[in-house]
């Protein structure tokens, strides 16, 4: 009796993603037995004839190829046994095809999620995606495994790997964090059984105390900043104009000083909703950023668009597109600051992100309590507003000391 193999969605089941599981059925004698592939699709994107995904889906051919290379599999196995005369069943070959199907590995099924993040424009998560699996490369010599290789030793000698080779522990923890993060989703779409958890055992405790480098300038080296004259360096004084603007605005980041719009200021306030976050903010413009804006106000008069800045354009359609050009612009921006930094005389390396935890660290030392300042800056608590925070100069506290005499 000859056994047939098929790739069939299997409906009877929903996973937690909506999706339903992709199954090799094998059929014999009026008798079946399935094997779950690890992979899974959503019902609207299935094709029941050919039982494929529809050419639509996003990931059409890296779940293409899955399944035909699964059924290639499984064939070559029964060929080889009926050719050879030897006996079995589709208990016995189900047990057997477990040992030898080719099941998700660890670098495929990244590829697999940053496929589908670039896909819903998550171009940041998927870039965080690609930098761990590149991580991991490294580690592994460009050789791709399976998730049955991952163990808590396999995270230990991956930790010491990256640090005897100088990255910084606060870099190696966004690997750890992402990983950890795709193996919760491969056990939502049971790649991996639920049971299974390396990182039992993993502190990420002492990552968390690791105390980065605070990044802040003081008053005075700002107005040193403002005070230069940059009238034959064009790139230096655009480069400054976002600094400040940042500064005198809350903080803001520079991807969301990239896509304010013209209608997102109105009555002295930008409105704005930030883009990590999707958290909303309304914010007062004070002097200095009102002329940074009435000055490219006065351009828009001669190159209209509905970006303040000159950082995105209409030019611009895809989400791929601008983020691209945001990355672009803003390596250009800190290339400047830097140089900045460099005739102020200020020591601090200076990039877009020191306007943020610079505009902190001045409410901290003017008084503000952290409670306001994190609400400012729209973090969910004040533990991440204090790693902005820069410490209290030593004078001040010697003078707080004089409090024990």
């Amino acid at each position: 009796m000859q056994t047939t193999v098929k790739a069939i969605l299997y409906t009877s089941k929903v996973l937690k993603n909506g999706e339903h599981p992709i199954l090799l059925r094998l059929t014999r004698d009026r008798k079946q037995v399935k094997i779950g592939l690890g992979i899974s699709c959503h019902i609207d994107e299935w094709d029941s004839k050919p039982n494929r995904p529809k050419r639509k889906h996003p990931l059409y051919q890296e779940i293409k190829r899955a399944i035909d290379k699964a059924e290639q599999d499984a064939e070559k196995v029964i060929l080889d046994l009926e050719n050879n005369d030897k006996p079995y069943t589709l208990e016995s070959l189900k047990v057997k095809l477990g040992k030898v199907q080719t099941r998700e590995t660890v670098l495929s099924y990244f590829d697999h999620w940053v496929a589908r993040l670039r896909a819903s424009d998550r171009l940041g998560y998927a870039d965080i995606f690609h930098a761990t699996k590149k991580s991991l490369m490294a580690y592994r010599g460009d050789k791709d495994f399976s998730f049955s290789d991952v163990n808590n030793a396999f995270l230990t000698r991956w930790e010491e790997y990256h640090l005897q080779r100088g990255t910084k522990p606060n870099a190696f923890f966004v690997y750890l964090r992402t990983f950890k993060t795709l193996i919760n989703y491969a056990r939502k779409e049971e790649v991996v059984a639920d049971e299974y958890d390396p990182y039992k055992g993993i502190n990420f405790a002492k990552f968390r105390r690791i105390q980065t480098t605070r990044r802040a300038i003081s008053k005075t080296e700002l107005q040193r900043i403002k005070d230069l004259d940059l009238t034959d360096n064009p790139a230096q004084a655009q480069a400054r104009r976002y600094f400040l603007f940042s500064f005198y605005c809350r903080g803001i980041n520079f991807v969301d000083v990239a896509y304010l719009r013209w209608k997102d200021y109105r009555d002295d306030r930008i409105f704005y909703s930030r883009r990590k976050t999707k958290e909303n903010f309304n914010v007062n413009v004070l002097a200095p950023a009102r002329e940074i804006l009435d000055y490219y106000r006065e351009l828009a008069t001669s190159s209209p668009s509905p970006y303040i800045f000159p950082i995105l354009s209409d030019f611009h359609q895809t989400e791929q597109q601008r983020d691209h050009r945001v990355q672009k612009v803003l390596r250009q921006t800190n290339r400047s600051l830097k140089e900045l930094a460099v005739l102020a005389e200020v020591d601090t390396p200076l990039t877009t992100y020191v306007a943020r935890h610079s505009f902190a660290t001045v409410l901290k030392q003017s008084g503000v309590p952290i409670a306001q300042i994190s609400e400012m800056m729209g973090h969910d608590s004040e533990a991440t507003t204090r790693i902005y925070l820069k410490a209290f100069d030593n004078d001040v506290l010697d003078t707080a000391s004089q409090a024990l005499l």
